[in-house]
């Protein structure tokens, strides 16, 4: 999906930075820490090096804190009325439903959803840390609260994979990163939450976040079954869109395969919400339209 344009780059030179004691110990047992994580990357192959993360999950809320704070200062934010209710609504029951999958993650991130009065935007984020935003421009393209619920378990999918401060480490190598987690000077750790403003996930990571997606609503009482109508209306509003080897989000119409090869497992859980066996504090959603 579509994201916000990232501001202009900034660098960061390691060797002037200055670290006080304090800072100094810490960077050891980082780079202990490291150290030990890279030699088990080592017997796994280059796509654990991919999804290496040198941040720890609580930087996660510290870092998505600050860059929502950033965004939400140049937007209109709707704070009442049906259609804030239902985003609200919504996220409640798909980290409900996250449980089952990542409980300390859903435990540890602080949730959270603002509506933006953007009817020229088609998107929808969320944050490292469970900070979400909704545009009112993807309202018409969802068309039902399944449909809305299809793109909020994507956008929650990529916070609970930690897809953001991955990109970061990559983006700004892992010796930039640890130098400044080591400080904890908030200048510099502003810079990291800064990078995530605009940030574009790779193709592997959206279709993690699809799949996982589609859990999370199934498990929410959501039919996983409208992931694919909801694609295929993305699709027809994307119709110059560049090949898929061209960008870094796959074509729609590779997205809706996986989607659909993913659906019997989906059904099972959505199923399973259905009569009688969801997990904990779901139920079954009906369909519901906003008034436009």
């Amino acid at each position: 999906m579509q994201t916000l344009s990232p501001p202009p780059a900034q660098s960061i030179d390691p060797l002037s930075y200055r670290r006080r004691a304090p800072g100094r110990y810490r960077l050891s047992r980082l780079r202990k820490a490291l150290g030990m994580g890279l030699l088990a990357i080592s017997a796994t192959g280059c796509q654990a090096l991919a999804n290496f993360n040198a941040f720890p999950p609580a930087q996660d809320v510290q870092m998505g804190m600050q860059a929502y704070t950033e965004i939400l200062s140049t937007e209109k934010v709707i704070d009442s009325g049906q259609q804030v209710q239902l985003v609200r609504n919504i996220m409640a029951r798909l980290v409900e439903g996250a449980r089952a999958e990542k409980p300390d993650l859903v435990d540890l991130f602080e949730w959270e959803v603002k509506l933006i009065d953007n009817d020229q935007t088609v998107n929808a984020f969320c944050l490292p840390g469970g900070k979400m935003a909704v545009y009112t421009g993807i309202i018409p393209v969802a068309q039902t609260e399944t449909g809305l619920a299809v793109v909020m378990g994507h956008e929650i999918s990529h916070a609970l994979m930690r897809h953001g401060t991955k990109a970061v480490t990559r983006q700004m190598g892992i010796s930039v990163v640890l130098q400044i987690l080591s400080g904890g000077e908030p200048d510099q750790l502003t810079l990291l939450a800064s990078n995530l403003v605009g940030l574009k996930f790779g193709r592997e990571a959206e279709y993690e976040a699809d799949a996982l997606g589609l859990r999370l609503m199934a498990r929410a009482g959501y039919n996983p079954e409208e992931a694919v109508s909801f694609w295929q209306r993305m699709n027809a509003l994307s119709s110059g869109a560049p090949p898929e080897w061209l960008s870094t989000h796959p074509s729609n119409e590779n997205r809706i395969s996986q989607i659909q090869d993913l659906l019997p497992q989906a059904l099972e859980l959505y199923q399973g919400a259905a009569t009688g066996n969801p997990a904990p504090g779901t139920k079954k959603a009906a369909p519901k339209t906003w008034n436009q």
